[in-house]
């Protein structure tokens, strides 16, 4: 089981802070039967040149390898597969980024994207379907769930028509005031796979499987076999 969307990494952002951090997820991954976690700091461009961002990236998960080195190796060896990648806030050029591909999931073509939070309009849109056809790059649609009650019925619909995959976060199944959202998006085929978007392990902690387990209960083992499918694919699995 693939976790494609997670803030692992040290000192890399609003996610783990140490590597006892990192070691602490990993872990929780592990004991919920996570074996392949992609590694998704967040990634801002008008904050950040690429080449410093791949420095710091390339250090943390040098920490992160020596830190689970010096682990017994029965527990080297049963902590989940680390697959470098980006969550990569939309800017208005991205396509003509040269860096784009470094920002993919590991040896993929798949880049998680943070749309903004600001109000969507066409441009955007015809961009995000240009990236496609100009640099072969599929952008996977993180944490569509938190756009749906701030922007424009309209555009959200204008996104789901894209047909790229999109990412739903594993909390929208465990609240009772967004369970239905996200299962209406699964049976309606607007969400593709579950996420757990982990920074910490207390308020915002990996929840890969609970999440599953709600879905498997609502829409059946074959929903959640088809989820775990496309994230794994995603990954280059």
């Amino acid at each position: 089981m693939t976790d494609l969307h997670t803030h692992i990494l040290p000192g890399m952002g609003d996610g783990a802070k140490t590597t006892e951090d990192s070691l602490m997820l990993l872990r929780l991954q592990r004991d919920q039967g996570v074996d392949t976690v992609v590694l998704t700091p967040h990634f801002y461009r008008d904050r950040e040149r690429p080449k410093t961002f791949f420095q710091r990236r390339e250090e943390a998960l040098t920490r992160l390898d020596e830190a689970i080195e010096l682990l017994p190796e029965e527990e080297r060896r049963s902590l989940p597969r680390r697959i470098p990648g980006a969550e990569v806030a939309w800017r208005p050029n991205l396509s003509d980024w040269e860096e784009l591909p470094r920002f993919c999931i590991g040896n993929t073509q798949n880049l998680l994207l943070e749309l903004p939070f600001t109000p969507w309009n066409d441009q955007m849109l015809h961009q995000i379907y240009d990236m496609v056809g100009r640099t072969g790059v599929l952008p996977v649609i993180a944490h569509l769930e938190r756009y749906l009650k701030i922007q424009r019925p309209e555009l959200i619909r204008d996104v789901l028509s894209l047909d790229v995959p999109v990412q739903i976060s594993s909390d929208c199944f465990l609240h009772p005031l967004t369970r239905g959202t996200g299962l209406k998006m699964l049976k309606r085929g607007q969400a593709h796979l579950l996420a757990s978007d982990c920074h910490n392990a207390t308020t915002r902690k990996p929840n890969l499987a609970m999440a599953l387990a709600v879905v498997e209960k609502k829409l059946g083992a074959e929903c959640v076999q088809n989820l775990t499918a496309c994230a794994d694919e995603l990954a280059g699995d």
